[in-house]
């Protein structure tokens, strides 16, 4: 009833939102065409606003169908600094909308993939490194500027109260300024706070539930990212089905056990044999800072080789490959780096995941 009401309250909002924005983006990029068309470009700009609207409207459906669990990998970029989108997974289930993770880039990214913003139900986040919750500010921030109308909770292990109330304290002023500007019915300050909920740190290889919902179920489970404490893992069930989320680890028990007969495991890899020559490269070369990095993250990430033993070990139905390191710049390197390693050891359906894949896992 409330999730019904909500969405009645909002849903002028969204639209004048949605169509203020794009009149906005079509008028920059169009403004040449503008002077040189002449008469009939105020139809084209209503046919085009009018067709992105449509490709919004039918995206959001398709993401929220009821009869699937769709998986986006918004983020698969590796642990250091590059261009495009860092590590975050979207979940769409039972007309939910959960967010996990959200590296550098990642409102970018879901812009660009059409993502209904203004629906995001929940944030988890896995650890505090930062290419896992850089966005994080923004994504709360223009989630209520997009028209969401709940307040937006963000889970994560003990820390996260410090991570979400620092972004809330930079974005005061921002806020103020929207509401003064917009006023108080398109911006309402009530509706902008996101609302930080933290979970019991895990000592052994057990899972806890942290998040339930209209039959969805969300579980944390601990990881091996040390010197990072806490990290977790996630697993989510819904209709029978289970989608787990490996965050940053090395191989663990708890993480095999969590992942028992999985229809999709979703785990970071590296490739420590061409990390370890770049790292070689580096130290050649005299840059003994960056080879140093290139040597410690090696300890606390997933070899390719442990990930396809863990997936095979653990009966998962489909595995994907994320959060890659390094991030290959062609197929043939996807191959070569990851696909052909992982699939000596899991010869299940195996995806090498790319920025905006989806995948779907039907439920009956």
């Amino acid at each position: 009833m409330m999730k019904s009401r909500r969405k009645k309250e909002s849903i002028m909002t969204k639209r004048n939102l949605i169509i203020g924005s794009i009149i906005l983006i079509i008028a920059v990029l169009v403004i040449g065409l503008l002077f040189l068309q002449g008469n009939g470009t105020e139809a084209a700009l209503r046919r085009t606003i009018i067709n992105n609207l449509e490709q919004d409207s039918e995206t959001a459906s398709e993401l929220q169908r009821t009869d699937r669990i769709t998986i986006v990998l918004v983020g698969t970029g590796s642990p250091l600094a590059q261009a495009g989108p860092q590590t975050s997974t979207a979940v769409f289930v039972n007309g939910q909308f959960l967010l996990f993770d959200a590296g550098n880039n990642t409102l970018d990214a879901m812009n660009s993939l059409n993502f209904p913003l203004y629906e995001l139900d929940a944030v988890f986040i896995t650890h505090f490194h930062n290419d896992h919750y850089a966005d994080l500010g923004d994504v709360m921030e223009w989630s209520w500027i997009w028209g969401r109308r709940h307040i937006l909770p963000v889970y994560g292990p003990i820390g996260i109260t410090q991570i979400v109330d620092g972004f809330q304290s930079a974005y005061e002023l921002e806020r103020s300024f929207r509401t003064a500007h917009h006023g108080e019915e398109l911006m309402p300050p009530e509706w902008a706070p996101s609302e930080p909920i933290e979970f019991a740190a895990l000592t052994d290889d057990s899972a806890i539930v942290v998040y339930e919902k209209d039959g969805v179920t969300v579980k944390a489970f601990r990881v091996n990212h040390a010197p990072v404490e806490p990290s977790v893992g996630y697993r989510i069930e819904y209709a029978g089905k289970v989608v787990v989320l490996s965050g940053d680890t090395v191989r663990t028990t708890s993480l095999l056990e969590h992942s028992r007969n999985a229809d999709l495991l979703v785990a970071e890899a590296m490739n420590k044999e061409v990390v370890g020559a770049i790292e070689d490269i580096n130290r050649e070369l005299g840059y003994e800072g960056q080879a140093n990095i290139l040597f410690d993250i090696q300890d606390y990430h997933m070899d390719v080789s442990d990930v396809g033993a863990l997936a095979d070990e653990a009966n998962v139905k489909r595995l994907a490959l994320n959060h890659l390191a390094p991030k290959p710049q062609s197929r043939r390197q996807a191959n070569l780096f990851f696909r052909d390693p992982v699939a000596e050891q899991f010869s299940g359906e195996l995806f090498v995941g790319e920025d905006g894949m989806q995948i779907v896992i039907p439920v009956p």
